[in-house]
């Protein structure tokens, strides 16, 4: 009986056989990646359970994988999933497999974007695929924004996929033949121009690419026509036009055919620096040329800043800036008092960690919340005196904040450091209006760190506008001075700072 019994160990042992027999180059990795994917472990916990049997189930998904592995079929097809840089990404047929030469692909980007406008710039990605140069740009540099395209529409549904289990909402997806989709408000604003495309030539994709390669990936991501640049030479001739100045352009190439590439670039003009730059194993892989010029200061993001009207504020703005919100984003809204910068003020939310870091402010600090009504003082306070009830029934809605006592229903990632929580009920239809939506808003003045907080839109700062999912603009706020904070934990009021309104 104990010879029926598949554990971890024998069947781990006779893939390696039966895949190595079958002419895998990595059989026994190949047997690990396999068992990973049908019991569910990592590495060392399969090698930590070595002796656990496999159950009916397991028995067959594993027969089912090792035919189509000994067939030829990618293992990331196989398992659905791979590791690039410091994501896991979905991967599936119809899709190229990415390679770690495009990890150094990304690694060339993300110095040329360091060296200019950094968490700030914007990147075009021509060809994403799976998403992993878009998705990596935006997760190694919060802040920078991505327009990423794609033929294929398989690739663009699983592009989603993977940008959906991130929550990288910096990253759009389109569409269309190489750029011919990107919005033209957007040409000419990109401080990166970069791409992956089919780039082996047609005669060393018949006769010298692995079967396993050539067999399976999709041959619209592979050939890139007689030498290999058929592809490049279109992005090359719409890169002037898409890039600003002093942009960048990043192109994984293929290794014979870097120099003529190089050529075709400094032939065009334009260029103030061309260089022909290694992968990992030293030979000559991605070509990265900078456009004459210096980065300027581009123009606000298309659609993130949105005109209203904060005592009349209509369905379509609420709808906006709710699902921004809801959506774990940030948003720059007008206030009665002055301009804030909040989110949704929920457990773990990153949009809430980004505001500090658009601020340039201390993680440290805590920011009030802006409720709706002024039922709401008890209802995210405790022990409350009666004075503080008073205060709030005669100022509510208006520019006063009252710090009270958090209590259960404030996650203590929003609470100071001593419990407790400020509280304002703006005089504003649209913050309250929101706040009944979605729930209370974490909030702060809509300024950088040390800088005067902005009474209207056009005081914002370019990096907040830039830096926030969407800005509400309803043009001067009506009060223009900050609240009055009034702590509320004692036998009786202490002005903590005079604002707006005189106590």
């Amino acid at each position: 009986m104990a010879e029926d019994v598949w554990t971890i160990r024998r069947m781990l042992t006779w893939c390696e056989g039966f895949l190595g027999r079958h002419g895998d180059e990595h059989p026994r990795q190949s047997a690990q990646w396999l068992l990973c994917d049908v019991t569910g472990l990592d590495r060392m916990h399969l090698y930590l359970d070595m002796d656990r049997p496999l159950d009916a189930d397991d028995l067959d998904r594993m027969r089912d994988l090792v035919k189509r592995r000994a067939a030829g079929e990618p293992l990331q097809y196989l398992t659905g999933e791979m590791a690039f840089r410091h994501l896991i990404l979905r991967c599936g047929k119809d899709v190229l497999i990415p390679r770690p030469e495009t990890e150094m692909l990304v690694e060339y980007a993300l110095e040329a974007l360091d060296a200019g406008r950094g968490t700030r710039s914007r990147v075009l990605e021509v060809g994403t695929g799976t998403g992993c140069i878009a998705l990596s740009l935006a997760h190694e540099r919060p802040g920078v924004r991505v327009v990423a395209t794609d033929l294929s529409p398989a690739a663009l549904e699983l592009a989603e996929r993977n940008r959906a289990a991130y929550r990288v909402r910096r990253v759009q997806l389109l569409q269309c033949d190489l750029a011919n989709g990107v919005d033209e408000r957007l040409w000419g604003s990109f401080d990166l121009l970069i791409s992956n495309p089919p780039y082996i030539p047609t005669r060393v994709l018949d006769e010298e690419v692995p079967s396993e390669v050539r067999d399976h990936e999709p041959r619209l991501a592979l050939d890139g026509g007689a030498d290999g640049l058929d592809v490049f030479r279109r992005l090359l001739a719409d890169a002037p036009q898409l890039l600003a100045p002093g942009g960048t352009l990043a192109v994984e190439l293929y290794e014979g055919h870097l120099d003529q590439a190089a050529e075709l670039v400094r032939a065009q003009g334009g260029w103030a620096q061309v260089e022909v730059l290694p992968d990992l194993t030293g030979r000559p892989r991605v070509l990265r040329a900078r456009r004459d010029g210096v980065l300027p200061e581009p123009e606000p993001w298309p659609g993130t800043v949105l005109a209203c009207d904060q005592a009349h504020p209509s369905e379509e703005v609420l709808d906006r800036a709710a699902a921004v919100l809801e959506g774990r984003g940030t948003l720059v809204m007008p206030t009665d008092s002055v301009y804030g910068i909040g989110a949704l003020a929920c457990p773990r939310n990153e949009g809430h960690e980004r505001i500090f870091a658009i601020k340039r402010r201390d993680r440290t600090q805590t920011l009030p919340w802006l409720v709706a009504d002024v039922e709401d003082l008890d209802r995210y306070g405790r022990a409350v005196p009666v004075w503080a009830r008073r205060l709030a029934a005669a100022h509510w809605p208006g520019a006063l904040t009252l710090v009270v006592w958090a209590g259960e229903a404030v996650p203590p990632e929003y609470q100071a450091a001593n419990g407790t929580i400020a509280l304002r009920v703006p005089d504003s239809e649209l913050v309250r209006a929101l706040a009944r939506r979605v729930g209370a808003l974490a909030v702060t003045s809509a300024n950088l760190h040390g800088e005067p907080s902005p009474a209207s839109a056009a005081e914002l700062a370019w990096e907040v506008v830039d830096g926030a999912d969407l800005t509400l603009d309803a043009g001067p706020a009506p009060v223009g001075v900050a609240s009055t904070i009034v702590d509320c934990t004692g036998d009786e009021p202490r002005v903590l700072r005079q604002g707006a309104i005189q106590l």
